[in-house]
């Protein structure tokens, strides 16, 4: 077995309790190295700590909104079903009153009707035998669509109960999902009090260009330490196109215009190594490509970040979400939604951070754009 910087690469045959044990194992690392990345000194340390926390509780908070968000719409779409079946109900109600109408309208016609009476109910007539046989088996047919009538009422009344369930369930979802709205409102005023003290605190002791080289210092110390702890994990990358010929056909991970283009000045002589998609904080952003989650966690100065591989050398990032949806070792198809966008780290605007590497080095992505 090959050993890489003392990370043993996997065999083909590993099964799928080998490789969860090994993706346990790699998240573990991960945090690890993560804290050491994000590590700091005196007030700034302090105030980074401040600042992942605040961005970590507001990822927490957009997930279970995601959640009740989900259980509303499915709590809605079953009020819609029943909604159509008590309607069919109805409808179906209405037609058998309509035959047990006519069916009375008969029964007393033929009873008050003596000469009528008689004629049916004559010994010397032929048919006598028959027509009583046919006005019993009305009657019973009158009987039992009265006994289906009273069965769908019951029936209704019982969908009527579980939709009025479904509307106390959907009201008592809709009060969670605004008090978590509230909290969250909050938690993003405390996280916007946080980092003005850090930038603060950072101009007091060194220039944002000293800041922005030491963070992609960072990025690119996770990145190769990622590269180093997916040789324990095999390929398998299915059947899946060659992401190198994916050039002009990616989708764009967030909808909307870039607002920061590749190798444009950041502050000082630090450039973007990827372009800024600008949108509102919540929008989907998606996953460009086919591949596996190798990082999904928040880094300083990238706040929430996501690294997809995608096999030969090739990584998508993308940073500054205000929501995680996947974790580490996921598989993720070409346009599923993995995040929604934000501000966490140290962005202004709302949005995200997209960036494409091969073998660690950055890429203009917008030729790979649709």
């Amino acid at each position: 077995m090959l050993f890489i910087s003392g990370v043993s690469v996997a065999q083909p045959d590993m099964d799928e309790a080998e490789i969860n044990n090994k993706l346990e194992n790699i998240r573990q690392r991960l945090t690890s190295l993560k804290n050491e990345l994000n590590q700091a000194k005196g007030d700034e340390a302090k105030l980074i700590q401040e600042l992942e926390s605040q961005d970590q509780k507001i990822n927490l908070q957009g997930q279970k909104l995601r959640d009740i968000k989900a259980k509303i719409d499915t709590a809605e779409n079953q009020v819609e079903v029943l909604g159509e079946q008590i309607k069919f109900k109805n409808e179906s109600i209405s037609d058998q009153k309509s035959q047990m109408s006519e069916l009375l309208r008969l029964h007393v016609f033929i009873n008050h009707d003596r000469i009528l009476k008689m004629m049916l109910f004559n010994p010397n007539t032929q048919n006598a035998e028959i027509t009583q046989h046919q006005i019993k088996y009305l009657q019973y047919k009158l009987y039992d669509l009265i006994k289906s009538i009273a069965e769908q009422i019951k029936q209704l009344e019982q969908y009527q109960v579980q939709i009025s369930q479904q509307k106390q369930t959907l009201q008592l979802e809709e009060q969670a999902l605004n008090d978590e709205q509230t909290i969250m409102v909050e938690q993003k005023r405390q996280r916007a009090v946080v980092l003005n003290g850090l930038k603060k605190t950072i101009a007091a002791y060194q220039n944002e260009n000293e800041t922005l080289t030491q963070d992609s210092a960072r990025l690119n110390e996770l990145l190769l330490q990622i590269s180093q702890y997916l040789d324990d994990l095999p390929e398998n990358l299915g059947e899946d196109i060659s992401f190198a010929k994916l050039k002009g056909q990616l989708v764009k991970p967030l909808t909307g215009k870039i607002i920061r283009s590749y190798r444009s000045l950041r502050a000082g002589y630090s450039r973007w190594d990827g372009v800024v998609i600008g949108n509102e904080a919540g929008e989907n952003v998606v996953a460009t490509a086919y591949g596996r989650v190798a990082f999904a966690d928040w880094l300083r100065g990238y706040g929430l970040l996501i690294v997809i591989d995608h096999g030969e050398d090739y990584m998508t990032l993308y940073g500054h979400n205000e929501t995680l949806l996947i974790e580490v070792g996921d598989w993720v198809q070409a346009d599923q939604v993995i995040a929604t966008a934000g501000n966490s780290g140290n962005i202004d605007p709302s949005g995200v951070y997209f960036e494409i590497r091969k073998a660690a080095d950055p890429t203009n992505p917008v030729p790979w754009f649709k």
